[in-house]
């Protein structure tokens, strides 16, 4: 199982009638042809609850759904309109770096919480690192990493780095992105800014790997993808099986990369969320790494990764540093 399952309760009858009405006004939006009209009034207070209970019996995201019913990403349904991306940047690459790296946080992250973690370590190095703050909604400007992909997140990173490069005179800029941050990457450099990146560097992250989508096992996928967008977490229903988004990211070619660009997907074994065979997709010009093959030592967790010291030297090797293990 993708998720772990712990014990909770089912929502409040108010909020799970608000969950039910969200979820019926999401499915057409995100479903997919010829999908949403007969899902939507197939749903009942039984169906959703069985539903919301899965997704709040999850270990990784449990809290985080209670915590969305409750209110804490806005109301269920109607989030309100995107917060506007600040990008300041007050660096410039230098001849030994020559492509400024933008950091792609994950969800309920933000900008400014990445760049201790992962902007530090490539900094003392002399690189250039811009942090910016994607997919958060201008009611809850801090917790980012929830708005759609292709809707807001994706959107806004092409404009970070139109933005970047216009500033620092970089012809290209290179990615980090961290778990839902990595899709949010791969999908802009391939899909909005063919081009504008040299490299991209996954760490925990989402690639499609065995192809289940990012959403609890077994639940159908319909109400999975209801209920995450009712609750205002919009693009990880965009990472469900078969999404539109994922449909349209991996093409006719079937592959989520763009020849040309280098890829570092690295993973670790120890990752409750997204381990090696959820992360790793085979393509040409793509290293896949596990941290603990790559390095020794124990395999760490899905949080773990962003403040391992593996994990900061595999990636400042991947975008050309002194790194490696």
């Amino acid at each position: 199982m993708l998720f772990p399952r712990r014990c909770a309760s089912l929502p409040s009858r108010s909020r799970l009638a608000g969950l039910i009405a969200a979820a019926a006004l999401a499915i057409p939006l995100v479903a997919g042809p010829g999908v949403g009209v007969a899902a939507a009034q197939s749903l009942d207070e039984g169906a959703i609850g069985e539903q919301v209970r899965a997704l709040e019996e999850s270990e990784e995201f449990g809290h985080h759904v209670t915590a969305a019913l409750n209110g804490a990403n806005g109301p269920l349904g109607a989030p309100g309109p995107p917060a506007v991306v600040d990008t300041p940047v007050n660096c410039r690459p230098t001849p030994a770096h020559p492509r400024p790296v933008i950091l792609v946080h994950g969800t309920f992250d933000n900008g400014p919480n990445t760049m201790p973690r992962f902007g530090v370590p490539l900094q003392q190095q002399g690189f250039c690192v811009i942090a910016p703050t994607l997919g958060a909604y201008a009611a809850k400007p801090e917790r980012g990493g929830l708005d759609s992909i292709v809707g807001a997140s994706g959107p806004q990173l092409a404009g970070v780095i139109d933005h970047v490069r216009a500033v620092t005179g970089a012809e290209q800029v290179d990615l980090v992105g961290y778990s839902q941050g990595a899709a949010i990457a791969g999908y802009t450099t391939k899909m909005l800014r063919p081009g504008a990146v040299g490299r991209v560097v996954s760490v925990g992250g989402f690639w499609g790997g065995n192809h289940g989508g990012l959403v609890p096992d077994g639940l159908p996928s319909e109400t999975a993808v209801a209920g995450l967008w009712a609750a205002n977490l919009r693009g990880l229903a965009e990472l469900a099986p078969h999404s539109p988004m994922l449909v349209a990211w991996n093409g006719l070619e079937g592959s989520p990369y763009l020849p040309g660009v280098d890829y570092t997907i690295i993973a670790t074994r120890g990752d409750e969320l997204l381990p090696p065979e959820r992360s790793f997709v085979a393509g040409p010009g793509v290293r896949t790494v596990v941290s603990e093959d790559a390095c020794g030592g124990g395999p760490t967790s899905h949080a773990g990764m962003s403040v391992d010291p593996r994990t900061h030297a595999l990636v400042s090797q991947a975008l050309g540093g002194a790194g490696g293990c």
